[in-house]
C-alpha cells in the first residue's frame, strides 16, 4: 500500500529535478533544438567567458561543432559550422520555439580558444 505513494513522490521529485535542469540549461537546450531542426545532432553547453555568454556545441562523437555568442537577444555564429546551421535553417519552414540564430555580416565575434577545451 505504501509503495504507490512512494512511487508517486519519486516521480514528482524526478520531474522537478528535470524541470530545474531544463531551466538552468535553457539556452543550450534551445540551441540544440535549432540544430535538430537543421538536421544535426549535437550537445550544447552555455558558459560565460570574460563576461560574455557563449554556447559551444559538439557533435555526438565529441568533435567540436558550432560556436555562438549571445548578442542583443540573438545568438551570433562564431565559426563556420555555426554559419552552416544558419544556412540550413533558412530552408526550414517551422522555426517556432527556436532561438534567434544569425550570421553577422559585420563585426563577427571572435571565438575564444578556451570555448572548446
Amino acid at each position: 500500500m505504501k509503495a504507490k505513494p512512494l512511487a508517486i513522490g519519486a516521480a514528482i521529485a524526478l520531474l522537478a529535478v528535470l524541470g530545474v535542469s531544463d531551466l538552468r540549461n535553457k539556452d543550450a537546450n534551445a540551441i540544440e533544438r535549432a540544430h535538430d531542426r537543421a538536421g544535426l545532432q549535437v550537445d550544447c553547453e552555455a558558459t560565460k567567458i570574460d563576461g560574455r555568454k557563449w554556447a559551444a556545441c559538439r557533435y555526438k562523437n565529441g568533435a567540436p561543432a558550432s560556436a555562438w555568442l549571445e548578442r542583443d537577444g540573438a545568438w551570433v555564429a562564431a565559426n563556420g559550422n555555426a554559419h552552416k546551421v544558419v544556412e540550413r535553417l533558412a530552408n526550414v519552414q517551422d522555426l517556432a520555439g527556436l532561438p534567434n540564430l544569425q550570421s553577422a555580416t559585420t563585426s563577427a565575434p571572435a571565438m575564444p580558444a578556451e570555448l572548446f577545451k
